[in-house]
């Protein structure tokens, strides 16, 4: 499976296979919100293209650093620790996204994401002009963008297609895989450095699916996450998670920086959190004081090519050994108080 990032924001042109804010291909493919890509020089637009025609990913994001407030009252599954049903009437595909999805976040403790009707629309009808439109190359040379004069066309950027359809939030995200699976998707973008990002992001709370034949797209809105607050942190694999994969391919794009030793590495840690100082990081067999050499990568790391905002991610050079317990210790601050990750994962 290999994937083609075109990074506009970073000035990138790479070879990879999966992505986050902003990227596009076979698997999986994102776009950020109004000011991503080309719709605002701040933008940022990450694309990752297929070039084999099966499976890819990609997403874009909004480069907007503190989300707006959308919605003020925090919703109720921050009291009753369940999630909100989708509308009625949504396909197969869309209510197995959207269970997996917030299966995952209430087990890290986050608000669920609600799947918004307007968005499914926005998200329907861009799968379908992607499906409809592969034989054409310039109507799909970038999988995010649509192309006015081209068959079925509802907007030229992400954000665009979500106001047509009826939505009335900030747009954030947009990230599309090539499976027509609703639970194939998710799972590889949990399952990616770049993709994830926009998936379990605490403040990204509004989300839509729409499939196709060979297409599978997610648009995200703020909804209420500016009402969560800055102060929110959230790591995956989550505090005392087990079954964790013991390895990653590094099939994303664009391209995560390989470990000295190559692919596969071990799975990549994602810890979320605004406003910090990122300090010292060690990644460890639980009970020892040996550290397990790693790749670190936070927000103005250039090899992160500006993806990471308020996230930072760690992954072992070497897979992990399978049911055995890790240790994760991040030393952050946040103005002059700790603010520290500290916590254990077991893999399958």
């Amino acid at each position: 499976m290999r994937l083609r990032v075109f990074s506009p924001f970073a000035g990138l042109a790479l070879s990879g296979c999966v992505l986050v804010v902003g990227c596009g291909g076979p698997m999986t493919e994102g776009e950020g919100g109004p000011d991503a890509g080309g719709d605002s020089p701040s933008g940022r637009d990450v694309q990752v293209v297929p070039t084999d025609g099966t499976v890819g990913m990609d997403v874009v994001r909004n480069d907007v650093v503190t989300p707006p407030a959308d919605v003020v009252m925090p919703p109720a599954d921050v009291v009753m620790g369940t999630c909100p049903a989708p509308p009625a009437g949504v396909t197969a595909n869309a209510m197995a996204a959207h269970a997996l999805t917030n299966q995952v976040r209430l087990a890290m403790g986050l608000r669920c994401q609600t799947m918004v009707t307007t968005i499914n629309t926005a998200a329907t009808n861009h799968c379908n002009y992607y499906s409809g439109n592969r034989a054409m190359a310039m109507c799909v040379s970038n999988p995010h963008a649509e192309v006015m004069g081209c068959p079925m066309f509802t907007g030229a950027s992400f954000a665009n297609r979500m106001t047509a359809a009826g939505y009335r939030g900030s747009p954030a995200f947009e990230v599309m895989a090539f499976v027509n699976n609703g639970t194939g998707s998710v799972q590889m973008w949990i399952d990616s450095i770049w993709h994830r990002t926009p998936v379990l992001s605490p403040w990204t709370l509004d989300m839509g699916y729409g499939s196709a034949a060979g297409c599978d797209t997610i648009d995200y809105g703020v909804g209420a996450g500016g009402s969560v607050p800055a102060t929110t942190v959230a790591s995956y694999p989550y505090p005392n998670m087990i079954n964790v994969p013991p390895s990653f391919s590094g099939n994303e794009g664009p391209p995560p920086p390989a470990p000295p030793t190559g692919w596969p590495s071990g799975y990549p840690v994602h810890l979320y959190a605004q406003g910090v100082m990122w300090g010292a990081h060690t990644l460890t067999l639980e009970g020892s004081t040996t550290d397990i050499p790693h790749v670190w990568l936070a927000p103005g790391d250039p090899r992160a090519m500006g993806l990471l905002r308020s996230e930072a991610v760690l992954y072992a050079n070497r897979p992990l050994t399978a049911r055995t317990r890790y240790h994760v210790h991040v030393d952050t601050t946040r103005g002059g108080a700790p603010v520290p990750f500290d916590f254990v994962f077991t893999t399958r």
